[in-house]
């Protein structure tokens, strides 16, 4: 081909001045190119061109004719059917399972189509497609065939049926919570509330959403903390379910005693927060309280008569003190430092009969709602002062070691003295020929926790293992008559239990039955 005359000279130039002449030359040819002239230019390859994009799409891809005979079958269409395209080709689309809607009737209508119809692979299996169906039309614009374009929508149905299932399951598991006659509560392992139930906020009085955010001992009195404490720093180990009572705060600052399930919730096999699920015990705590008073007048009962005899001693020598005293002042044969002498030890046994008469007139009082803190050691003189005629009669004797700087304990003395009490007196019922009582107490670190340990033994026949499994239950008891209720120490375990402690026994080696009762101590920053 001759080059022009503009080229030749361009030759003749630098390459840079040729390159660019030539940039530009090509450019002004592109801008004379369109559609049209690329389709006019490709007349004699189009089947192949066309065959040839419509192979790589990855859509399934087939051509009928008029009549519904299909003409063309792309790869994707193999793969999406089964079917290679020399089995299908001339075979009605039939084959292909699309018998509704009438699809066909629409392109010879001259109509698109465009909607989701049931499919079938060459192995029977039926499946959920989105498909376009255009028709091809001659030059006087009447269709002739039918370019339909398919898509297969088992994946996403099962998305959606599982997304449908999830969210039933979600709103399922949601009423069931919102349900509930407990309290739900999810708390993360920084202490922070993540999630409460319905149930929980009327329990707490706050409106929907506000505890959200807030820490567990915004709601929480103190003494449930070291429960939840222990859950969370449980060092990347798996925390074991925990149960135990505490009162939880409202938002009008009323306490309210709850029973508290705890367990841990686990993703990925890691702890991530803890589960509590919350049961208002009011109503059991009113119930409890009375057999607690129950069995508490059932002491005082005893108590009383044998305090009789403790009180009646020392009145009946104040009263001859006092009539001697009177004798000797009226016939003038005393002298005044016998006088003062006299009337101070009437004094003495007159105190004497009023801590008693106070002791008794306490622990019959009603059990304050507030715990205080207490020395062990003190709880257990004021409990023994009400047995103190026990060291004397049925040659009962005590042996007593006292741990020096115990660590206090936050509880109520009345209730911790019902215990005591009944400990004591069954452990002088189990030596009916007398003997000696030890009582001891110490402290105790298991784990990280401090505790207080209050033993009390005697030295009788020990529990046989016929009862031994009974011990702890209401209404069981080994005194024979109307001696014993059976309250004793089902009422003490549910009181150690209910101050974050608990009681066990053992059989002595010595002989005897021991019970230990172990308390969980307050440590300074708690107080």
């Amino acid at each position: 081909m001759r080059k022009s005359k503009t080229e030749s000279i361009a030759e003749k130039d630098s390459p840079g001045i040729h390159a660019a002449f030539s940039r530009t030359l090509r450019r002004e040819r592109s801008k004379s190119l369109n559609w049209d002239r690329i389709i006019l230019g490709l007349k004699k390859t189009t089947k192949e061109f066309i065959e040839n994009v419509l192979e790589n799409i990855i859509e399934s891809i087939i051509v009928t004719n008029i009549d519904g005979r299909l003409v063309f079958f792309n790869k994707f269409s193999e793969e999406m059917f089964g079917y290679k395209a020399e089995e299908v080709l001339n075979r009605h689309i039939v084959v292909l399972g699309a018998q509704e809607p009438d699809v066909l009737g629409h392109i010879r209508r001259n109509q698109p189509y465009q909607g989701e119809i049931t499919l079938k692979t060459k192995d029977g299996r039926r499946f959920p497609a989105h498909v376009r169906c255009v028709p091809l039309r001659d030059e006087v614009d009447q269709p002739i065939a039918m370019v339909g374009v398919a898509r297969d929508l088992t994946r996403e149905k099962e998305k959606q049926r599982i997304d449908q299932e999830i969210a039933r399951l979600k709103a399922f598991n949601e009423n069931i919570i919102a349900s509930l006659n407990d309290g739900i509560q999810i708390i993360d392992l920084d202490g922070t509330i993540r999630f409460v139930n319905k149930r929980l906020e009327d329990l707490l009085e706050y409106p929907p959403g506000e505890l959200l955010g807030l820490k567990y001992d915004a709601v929480m009195a103190g003494e449930g903390h070291r429960n939840l404490e222990e859950l969370m720093t449980a060092a990347g180990e798996i925390p074991h379910k925990a149960s135990f009572e505490t009162r939880l705060v409202t938002r009008s600052s009323k306490k309210i005693p709850v029973m508290i399930s705890a367990s841990p919730l686990i993703e990925g096999g890691t702890v991530v927060g803890i589960v509590t699920a919350v049961m208002d015990v009011s109503e059991m705590h009113q119930l409890r309280e009375g057999l607690f008073q129950s069995e508490k007048m059932s002491l005082i009962g005893t108590l009383a008569s044998e305090l009789a005899h403790e009180i009646n001693n020392p009145l009946g020598g104040l009263i001859m003190a006092v009539q001697m005293l009177t004798e000797d002042i009226s016939e003038g044969v005393v002298d005044r430092q016998t006088i003062i002498k006299e009337m101070a030890d009437i004094e003495s046994d007159a105190r004497r009969c009023r801590t008693i008469v106070h002791k008794l007139l306490g622990f019959s009082r009603r059990v304050s709602e507030e715990p205080t803190l207490l020395n062990i050691n003190t709880v257990i003189e004021d409990s023994l002062l009400l047995l103190q005629r026990e060291t004397g009669g049925n040659d009962i004797s005590f042996s007593k070691s006292y741990a020096e700087g115990i660590p206090y304990i936050r509880g109520n003395s009345i209730e911790l003295q019902q215990v005591i009490i009944n400990l004591i007196k069954n452990a002088r019922d189990a030596m009916p020929a007398g003997g000696c009582i030890d009582v001891y107490t110490r402290m105790e670190l298991i784990g990280k926790s401090e505790w207080v340990t209050v033993s009390i033994g005697d030295r009788g026949t020990g529990i046989t293992p016929e009862i031994s499994c009974w011990i702890f239950q209401s209404f069981f008891t080994t005194k024979e008559g109307n001696k014993g209720t059976g309250l004793g120490l089902a009422v003490g375990k549910r009181i150690v239990e209910q101050h974050g402690g608990h009681i066990t026994f053992k059989n002595r080696e010595s002989g005897g039955a021991e019970f230990l009762v172990k308390l969980p101590a307050v440590s300074e920053r708690q107080w």
